[in-house]
């Protein structure tokens, strides 16, 4: 009998023993919630060139880090170079031509002002819009020219932010097509992590809260982050347009509720010397909830249980 009792204590503080362990840590991830599902992001600055042509000089190589104003390639300028000369030849045309009408005009009022008769009214005034037209063809020479030096100058793209190089397709002699990006450029100063959490896990979550994060590909380095910001909305999987213009939307079964995981963005507090982030790779996030403003509950120099 004895025995018998002492099985089923044995079992019952067992069983008692695990549901204070789950409820415990059901307790602690409502209160700091967890996802294994997170992505590393940064900006992706897409490199165009202003004008088209031959791609003649291409220092860059794939994967390779340029700093800002960097050259990325060069087009071949000899087109754009004659078009500036030639634009320069028609601004000294068209000031020639405005400074004759300006003394042309100016004659005009001389004699007309000395003898009202040498000169009618509609010739002083033909002249005087002679020489508005011939001011407009300066400015319209002149604004052709800058136009000239900025294609020219457009012959030569630079980088526009500090980033790693990514999918280098061009190669010399490429034609390349003016507005039409060939270069994407990771951005370095702009990482940062989304953590896709529950719907039912971010009631407590707000901008400000301390996060931990880890990557896949540094599974023992921690890295402490803060919560930037949570998404306000997501994709709507169902509610389609069906033939008759009436939604389609998908049977569900009532007894099962999934939740829907909300984007939650994590700025990257400082970076642990030797990781090196990566556009696309996993990450996994810790968010301490309500821990906005606070100190650091624990100092970053091991893993949390729940994401090793």
């Amino acid at each position: 009998m004895q025995v018998f009792i002492k099985k089923y204590l044995v079992t019952a503080v067992l069983i008692v023993v695990a549901v204070v362990v789950v409820l415990t840590m059901y307790g602690d991830y409502v209160s700091n919630p967890w996802t294994r599902d997170g992505q590393v992001q940064a900006q992706v600055v897409q490199i165009a060139s202003r004008v088209s042509g031959p791609i003649v000089n291409l220092p860059v190589e794939d994967n390779a880090l340029v700093r800002q104003g960097d050259v990325l390639w060069k087009i071949d300028p000899r087109t754009y170079q004659a078009d500036l000369d030639q634009a320069q030849a028609q601004l000294q045309a068209s000031k020639a031509e405005r400074d004759d009408a300006q003394s042309e005009e100016q004659r005009a009022r001389r004699v007309r002002k000395k003898n009202p008769g040498a000169i009618s009214e509609e010739g002083l005034n033909g002249r005087i819009n002679a020489l508005r037209v011939a001011e407009a063809d300066v400015a319209l020479a002149e604004a052709e020219l800058e136009n000239a030096r900025l294609n020219l100058e457009f012959c030569v793209v630079k980088a526009p932010v500090d980033g790693y190089v990514t999918n280098l397709r061009l190669r010399l002699g490429t034609q390349a097509v003016a507005n039409q990006a060939a270069i994407a450029l990771v951005d370095v100063n702009s990482y940062w992590v989304y953590g896709f959490f529950r719907e039912n896990a971010i009631a407590d979550m707000k901008p400000g809260d301390q996060a931990v994060i880890t990557l896949l590909t540094y599974p023992d380095q921690p890295i402490a982050g803060i919560v930037d910001s949570l998404g306000w909305g997501i994709a709507q999987q169902d509610g389609s347009t069906a033939q008759n213009l009436l939604p389609s939307i998908s049977p569900t079964f009532e007894w099962i509720r999934l939740a829907q995981r909300v984007p939650v963005r994590i700025h990257i507090e400082e970076l642990p010397a030797g990781i090196q982030l990566r556009v696309g790779t996993t990450a996994s996030v810790l968010v301490y909830a309500g821990s906005a403003g606070k100190t650091r509950k624990t100092p970053l120099t091991t893993v949390p249980k729940i994401l090793q």
